[in-house]
């Protein structure tokens, strides 16, 4: 992952840009008054699920938080990294070239692992073999279109089939191991990690698919679950099950539901419960919970009413107690919600689910129970009481209730209100038959025992001057993102094409002014990565400035950020840009440079492949903004203004047509020789 991946991943476009505007909310985005021109009615769209903003008024502009920041403070690409950086805590360090050889694997296991992804789809969808996974499917109640959403996939009974697909592709039997979709035994063979298994894609907030939890079919077949091995793309403490599909959900309605199972998950968002997660390992991690706190202000709890749902419950609450402890007071208020008073606010609570049923089952069976269940949560400080003290009865002794309160009583007490503690410590007295004044003074010999532990003067020095941990490196850039570099790289090769491309797409307008727009020339918004708009906003200049040769003038005036970005660019292998582009275009490339280089040609030989690059890259453009126009449309008696006018409408028209046109011209560039 780049560290601009990096610090788009840690920050929240919601947080940053009401810092300079009020934003209000409009169904599933937020709406304020543009800040970058004066109005009166709300035309700048904030859009939490794309993690972008659009101006729908007289600026017309848009972009990602890097180009919100740009053009609020006035400032390079370089300046708004360095600040966005310091603010999402990514410390900005030149990749040495063992680091950058690293990121290129990484992008090349993620890549194996969307194969294998859409391989096991394949087979679960047509094998026939899959015939009675295709039925236990249904039997669980899963509609074909969750089976679709989700990606549900089947491991046929065999060896080897999925590493021959993946080896077919061009990856190697030890690429495929690292993935973890093959094992290597102590005897050198190796084979499929997953045999006639129901494949259950796992995705992180991004919905990039990153392992697979693999359930089995049979049942003494052990063990039940089977997840992929514990790596740098699949790390089951950062994790959770669905949020790349519950973000929008968890952030309407600020809650967020947790459970135990991907079937849970699987059943809710079936059901329209779609703000529903599974962690993914026996309790909530602390990476976990923060992610959460991005999106939710309250998060229920849903686990398995047995005594391992119970621990699970009680050991995610210690670790919400010391994670939001570290930063800020956690509180109880008089009801007895958990609050984290600093940067964050969470409201945690807990159901409990009827004897002898999981989530799986009681929304299959009584979506409304479910839905019941979840208002009827209660506040965690009474949960922990109910939970802690349910083994203890009339008869237990004084040392079993001393030690069942000396337990909970760290829960309990932490906050700086001395009427919440009190109210806590009331409740817990009562359930334990010990005096109140006694809880009280252990609670003080507690915190006094642990003012006596603070560091000296001199240990929090030395601590204070120990290096920061490093940032653990994230997920590798997507699909689209490998193509933008590539793309790019072409264009720096040769700046011309940039005459070619935009003489194609005007060609493409066929005289219709109202397609201007949307068939403009290339612009820096047509690539999604702010470092590469940077980059084209200064080839533009060089291009069309007369003061400096372009080539002169384009280093001059890059910043050090911009001038790594282009030299990784210009040194990356070709083989490994070719990476991003479709399997047939990738051969075509090939074969028209294996042909220059017999003939000596120019390069404008593969001015072909350039074309169809630039028209992908606008094609993309225009599906982002149709997803755009898309949640503007679910929310429209929600927003005022002229988004829903002729305005409006004019633009979707346009962006329909102009996807028509770029598709049928995509056709034609890939089977004849462009005239252009």
């Amino acid at each position: 992952m780049s560290v601009v991946d990096e610090v788009k991943a840690r920050l929240d476009i919601v947080d940053v840009v009401s810092g300079y505007v009020h934003l209000q909310k409009a169904g599933r985005n937020f709406k304020a008054l543009c800040p970058f021109h004066h109005e009166k009615t709300p035309s700048f769209v904030v859009f939490p699920e794309t993690q972008t903003w659009r101006c729908f008024g007289a600026c017309g502009e848009g972009g990602d938080v890097f180009g919100f920041v740009m053009k609020a403070e006035g400032w390079d690409f370089g300046e708004a990294l360095r600040n966005l950086a310091k603010r999402a805590g990514v410390e900005l360090t030149p990749l040495t070239p063992a680091q950058q050889q690293q990121v290129t694997e990484h992008e090349r296991l993620q890549g194996l692992i969307e194969e294998a992804a859409r391989f096991f789809h394949q087979q679960l969808l047509e094998a026939p073999a899959a015939e009675t996974v295709r039925a236990y499917v249904a039997g669980r109640g899963l509609r074909a279109e969750t089976v679709t959403a989700f990606q549900l996939g089947y491991a046929p009974d065999d060896w080897h089939q999925a590493m021959q697909h993946l080896q077919m592709l061009g990856y190697t039997q030890d690429e495929i191991v690292e993935a973890g979709i093959a094992i290597r035994n102590e005897q050198g063979n190796v084979y499929d990690r997953f045999r006639h298994r129901l494949m259950i894609p796992i995705r992180d907030a991004r919905g990039r698919t990153v392992g697979f939890g693999a359930r089995a079919l049979e049942k003494d077949a052990v063990p039940k679950y089977l997840n992929s091995p514990q790596s740098p793309l699949f790390d089951k403490g950062r994790l959770l099950y669905g949020l790349d599909r519950a973000r929008r959900a968890i952030r309407e309605t600020e809650t967020a539901v947790i459970v135990e199972g991907y079937m849970d998950v699987l059943q809710a968002h079936q059901a329209g419960f779609a703000n529903v997660v599974a962690q993914m390992g026996t309790a909530l991690t602390e990476d976990q919970l923060r992610q959460l706190s991005r999106y939710a202000r309250r998060l229920i709890l849903a686990l398995d009413p047995d005594v391992a749902g119970t621990t699970a419950t009680m050991r995610g609450l210690n670790v919400a107690r010391e994670t939001l402890q570290t930063d800020g007071a956690v509180t109880f208020d008089p009801r007895g919600v958990m609050r984290y008073t600093g940067t964050l606010e969470l409201d945690i609570r807990v159901i409990t689910l009827p004897e002898g049923h999981d989530p799986d089952d009681l929304i299959r069976e009584n979506p409304q129970a479910w839905k019941e269940l979840l208002e009827r949560a209660i506040p965690v400080a009474e949960y922990v009481i109910q939970r802690g003290t349910a083994h203890l009865t009339p008869q237990s002794s004084y040392q079993e209730r001393e030690q069942a309160a000396r337990a909970l009583l760290p829960l309990l007490t932490l906050t700086e209100s001395d009427i919440e503690r009190s109210g806590n410590i009331q409740a817990l007295a009562r359930r334990v038959r010990i005096d109140e004044r006694t809880l009280l003074q252990w609670t003080q010999r507690r915190r006094a025992e642990r003012v006596r532990a603070v560091p000296t003067v001199r240990e929090q020095r030395r601590l204070a001057e120990r290096p920061a941990p490093a940032v653990r490196a994230g997920r590798s850039p997507g699909h689209s993102a490998l193509r933008e570099g590539f793309c790019l790289r072409l264009l720096l090769e040769q700046p011309e094409r940039l005459y070619a491309a935009n003489r194609l797409l005007r060609e493409l307008q066929n005289g219709e002014a109202w397609l201007s727009e949307v068939l403009a020339p290339l612009k820096p918004e047509d690539f999604t990565r702010p470092d590469y708009q940077a980059i084209f906003r200064v080839l533009l200049q060089a291009l069309y400035q007369h003061e400096m040769e372009p080539v002169d003038y384009f280093y001059a005036h890059l910043s050090p950020e911009l001038r790594q970005v282009v030299e990784e660019l210009r040194v990356a292998p070709e083989e490994e840009l070719e990476q991003a582009l479709p399997r047939p275009l990738r051969a075509e490339l090939r074969s028209i440079r294996r042909e220059q280089a017999r003939l000596n040609a120019q390069p404008e030989a593969d001015i072909r492949v350039w074309l169809r690059e630039v028209l992908a890259l606008r094609l993309r453009f225009l599906e982002r903004e149709w997803n755009e126009f898309y949640f503007l449309q679910q929310d429209a008696q929600l927003l005022s203004g002229d988004l829903t006018g002729a305005g409006y409408h004019e633009a979707l028209r346009a962006n329909i047509r102009a996807r028509l046109i770029l598709t049928k011209a995509l056709s034609r560039v890939k089977t004849q020789s462009p005239s252009w």
